[in-house]
């Protein structure tokens, strides 16, 4: 099992003192071993001062998440006998080295102050007419019909004017979706023809799952860009914007690490 994998297994400060696995007064539980208020703090206390303060309050669940993971790694490598391998207690501080270095970068490159950054926000918005775009999606009212034959009779009738689509049984409304050929070879292609104008017929049965439709374009929302302000849009510009100052930053600081 993965450390990840047992994260998913584990309860949190958020469980109620005796859940199931958890120590009453404990935090989390790998096994036999059981992780307390007082782990989180002896960790945080080898931290900086910067550090301290960024996993104190809510973030001390990440050091929690670190503890287990070593923990983890650690029960693993003794079942499998290799509890004397070096390899496993680098494992163990490769877990401390990442929460280290990820509170050094926010140091140096505060998510706070990229979010708060609107010049380079908008210029990333600007930058990229591309992205952030919600898709056209169609979507088609029709009766059901189970063989080739009478979908292709029933068309012919609707066509001709001889019938309503609605008189040729009950009719069904297929929800929005945005155009997937892959998925839907034998029904997008037809609904998303650009010359299709929302009422008129689609010119032939498509296939629907196992059956056939009969119907016409109900809906059709075009394509759509997302609003600046839109906070998944932000937070997508905060990943872009900080991305490459992350990665100076990075640089920087193994730059300034003392070489062997």
């Amino acid at each position: 099992m993965s450390p990840r994998r047992a994260l998913a297994l584990v309860a949190f400060s958020a469980c109620t003192a005796g859940a199931q696995g958890v120590p009453e007064g404990k935090l989390a539980a790998v096994g036999e071993v059981a992780f307390g208020p007082e782990d989180v703090a002896g960790v945080q206390a080898q931290l900086g001062a910067y550090a301290q303060l960024r996993f104190g309050g809510e973030g001390a669940a990440a050091l929690l998440m670190a503890l287990v993971d070593a923990e983890v790694l650690a029960q693993e490598a003794l079942a499998q006998g290799l509890g004397d391998d070096p390899r496993v207690w680098y494992a163990v501080l490769e877990e401390l080295a990442a929460l280290h270095l990820a509170a050094e970068l926010e140091r140096r490159v505060p998510r706070a102050a990229v979010a708060a950054d609107r010049a380079a926000l908008q210029a990333a918005y600007d930058a990229d007419t591309t992205a952030f775009v919600l898709p056209q999606r169609r979507a088609a009212a029709g009766v059901v019909f189970e063989h080739w034959r009478e979908a292709e009779d029933a068309l012919a009738a609707v066509q001709s004017g001889a019938v309503a689509l609605e008189s040729l049984g009950a009719l069904v409304t297929t929800p929005l979706q945005a155009r997937d050929d892959g998925e839907f070879p034998g029904f997008h292609p037809t609904l998303f023809d650009p010359s299709l104008q929302v009422g008129e017929l689609l010119p032939r049965p498509v296939v629907l799952g196992e059956r056939l439709l009969v119907g016409r374009l109900e809906q059709d929302e075009p394509a759509t860009r997302r609003a600046f302000d839109d906070p998944a849009v932000q937070e997508q510009l905060v990943e872009r914007v900080r991305a490459p100052r992350v990665q100076a930053a990075t640089a920087a600081l193994l730059e300034s690490l003392p070489r062997p």
